[in-house]
């Protein structure tokens, strides 16, 4: 295979007054290098989560599949994917097991080599990092004589901080059918390989270009002769700019055939992408977009949606005008444009996720720019789910439609995020986190979040193999000091030790009046051999209320302060009996509304009597009974949605709550005290 570097010999292909790169400062994007093998068992896990970074941070994620290391030798039949450079790479981060990864080569932890589990909170890092050096390619091949013509551009935007810098250009193909062992889902004999390393353009170092100031620039081009037996419409070309063998400030990727960073235009959304809906309201989100061409320019605006309830409505403003789905605009060369975007729910509860994009109908082969934006409305009930826990996301939505809990949705654990620190959340009375066996299994922002929601008086069930051991300082785990406090003050639960294959049945503790009667079940292989049921220990106030075989305890439940808890060490997705699985997210969603007969709660008070005077215009007398210590009252409208909270400091038989703000219709009324609560009457407020 022939190399070629020219440094100016070839002329750009570039129009008068186009340009590859923005001129602002840009954060870097990440560049994940993640070491695999095809006899690597646990690469596909790897596979998974970096194809999932990939599809939520698109253009401000690379990742090159490196195949290197003992594990990566074929046998007879198998797919040859090792190259010099990646032998050399592999050496070089000093990898002790598959599959890992350096993220842009800087230092986690004090080590840059990070496994699967940690990509995630690194790569996040990362992308808040500011780049010195913006960096554009252009590609082209010519089918005739399989050449590949490679033009790089990098401008500096701030002084290069430490030392000369290195260029490195690099050719990855995608879909190369071929063997991967796999010890979650069984051998593939005919795997789609993705991100596969296949040569470097430059040493595999990079090319020196010097140390560089504020306002420099960078120009080269490489042509190379690829072979024949590559698909080229399959190939990707990645450039990056940073440090000799260490950190990179910057990266790129395109498609061989035809790729390009030309810089359509300037789109800026709203600065704040994740709101609160209502039902018949418009929720709106301002953005622009300038034309960065050079010349006048037909753009195309789309708008679409997922997750959305089909009757709630979304439109677009551009320039005045408002359109459904998309629109053709012209755009003066330089001249800007008005792009909002408004989100109006219905009554239906739901999550909508909306992204509005913009593409040059001339240049087709340029980014397409795009704003992503998340409305929630109506929502009573959310289940946040984990990445790579996606699968597992219905057994959840089907126990809450068992429990006829209609104010219902799922979204993300990054979205789930986004609407939290929008204080986007305030219809949501409870969370259930869909963790399964993943990793992290919740990060310190989640914790943090998680927190606030609980003591604001938000119920959480959270339920996933190996939540406890991630928070156990056991070597490989994720736990911090933060997400390990959550987990002893919040999740009440003390580790004791990592299950087995042989911790095989789950069985509920017949005398818990929530979950006592939910039949035992096996626990299915659903991660292949790696089936490791937490055993805990519960810390008070929260109660054991399932055991495994074994004996260990594998669940609890707690009243903690103004909120309940519900923990699962094994996910509903393990029970070999669904109907299990959906009681596990049945009961809990019940138990949090007070709809579950409490015998423990019973034997501490006399039943709440009637409410009275109903209708209620002014005030409603709650018969309390005799109550043994403090208690709160909870009042709920007939949407499960809390609507007054009152604390009872005296033995008085009555409590008369003023309903004077209340709205009419129906609402019940709930007592809740250490040892469990009680849906009490119900009563009708009328004005």
């Amino acid at each position: 295979m022939k190399k070629l570097t020219t440094l100016l010999g070839l002329a750009p292909v570039l129009a008068f007054g186009q340009s590859l790169v923005y001129t602002t400062p840009e954060n870097r994007t990440a560049l994940l290098e993640e070491f695999t093998a095809i006899h690597c068992g646990y690469c596909p896990e790897g596979h998974v989560i970096s194809e999932g970074l990939e599809t939520n941070l698109k253009d401000r994620f690379v990742t090159v599949g490196i195949h290197a290391g003992s594990l990566a030798v074929p046998s007879s039949g198998e797919p040859e994917f090792r190259t010099p450079e990646g032998t050399t790479l592999d050496s070089m981060f000093n990898n002790v097991g598959y599959p890992s990864a350096p993220v842009n080569r800087r230092l986690y932890g004090g080590v840059m080599d990070q496994n699967r589990g940690a990509w995630e909170g690194a790569v996040n890092a990362v992308l808040l990092l500011s780049s010195p050096v913006n960096v554009g390619m252009e590609s082209s091949f010519d089918a005739g004589t399989h050449q590949l013509t490679v033009h790089v551009h990098a401008l500096y935007t701030a002084d290069s901080p430490s030392g000369n810098d290195y260029l490195s250009v690099l050719l990855k193909e995608n879909h190369i059918d071929g063997y991967q062992a796999d010890y979650t889902n069984g051998t593939h004999p005919h795997y789609d390989h993705m991100n596969v390393l296949r040569d470097f353009l430059t040493a595999t170092w990079g090319e020196d270009v010097g140390n560089h100031i504020a306002g420099e620039t960078v120009d080269r081009t490489y042509v190379y002769d690829m072979p024949t037996t590559w698909n080229a419409d399959n190939c990707q070309v990645v450039a990056y700019i940073g440090e000799y063998q260490s950190e990179v400030y910057q990266t790129r990727e395109v498609e061989a055939v035809g790729g390009t960073t030309l810089v359509i235009g300037s789109f800026t959304g709203d600065p704040q992408p994740f709101k609160g809906g209502q039902n018949g309201s418009s929720t709106g989100f301002n953005g622009s977009f300038s034309n960065g061409i050079g010349s006048d320019e037909q753009y195309l605006i789309t708008l679409t949606s997922t997750n959305a309830p089909a009757g709630w409505n979304s439109s677009f403003n551009a320039d005045g005008n408002d359109y459904i789905s998309s629109a053709t605009i012209s755009v003066s060369s330089g001249a800007s444009v008005v792009l909002n975007t408004n989100i109006t729910p219905d009554a239906t509860p739901g999550v909508g996720d909306y992204t509005l994009t913009v593409s040059s109908l001339t240049n087709t082969g340029a980014p397409v720019l795009e704003q992503k934006y998340h409305v929630i409305s109506g929502v009573h009930d959310l289940i946040v789910t984990n990445p790579q826990a996606e699968p597992h996301e219905v057994i959840y939505t089907d126990g809450l439609s068992i429990a006829n809990e209609s104010a219902r949705a799922a979204t993300t654990r990054e979205n789930y995020l986004g609407f939290a620190q929008a204080l986007a959340l305030g219809d949501v009375n409870n969370l259930y986190l869909n963790i399964s066996w993943t990793f992290p299994s919740y990060t310190d922002e989640v914790a943090n979040d998680l927190a606030s929601f609980m003591d604001q008086g938000g119920n959480v069930m959270i339920a996933g193999q190996d939540i406890g051991w991630d928070q156990s300082g056991a070597t490989g785990s994720y736990g911090t000091a933060i997400t390990q406090n959550f987990y002893n003050t919040y999740l009440l639960s003390t580790f004791v030790s990592d299950g087995s294959t042989a911790t095989n049945l789950v069985n509920f503790d017949d005398a818990d009046p929530v979950f006592g009667g939910v039949p035992d079940s096996g626990i299915n292989t659903v991660f292949g051999t790696n089936t490791y049921p937490d055993h805990i220990t519960p810390i008070a106030p929260a109660t054991a209320i399932m055991h495994y075989n074994d004996n260990g305890i594998g669940g609890l439940r707690a009243i903690s302060g103004n909120h309940k808890l519900v923990y699962f060490a094994t996910g509903p997705e393990q029970m070999s009996d669904l109907n299990v699985a959906h009681a596990m997210v049945q009961l809990s969603h019940d138990w949090f509304y007070g709809l579950v007969s409490v015998q423990e709660f019973d034997a501490a008070m006399n039943a709440l009597g009637q409410a009275y005077p109903s209708p209620a215009n002014a005030s409603v007398n709650i018969p309390v009974g005799s109550v043994l210590g403090t208690a709160t009252l909870e009042v709920f409208d007939a949407t499960g949605r809390i609507v007054s909270s009152e604390q009872l400091d005296t033995r008085s038989p009555i409590l008369n709550i003023d309903t004077r703000t209340l709205g009419n219709g129906l609402y019940s009324a709930r007592l809740r005290t250490s040892a469990g609560s009680s849906t009490a009457s119900i009563f009708e407020v009328a004005h």
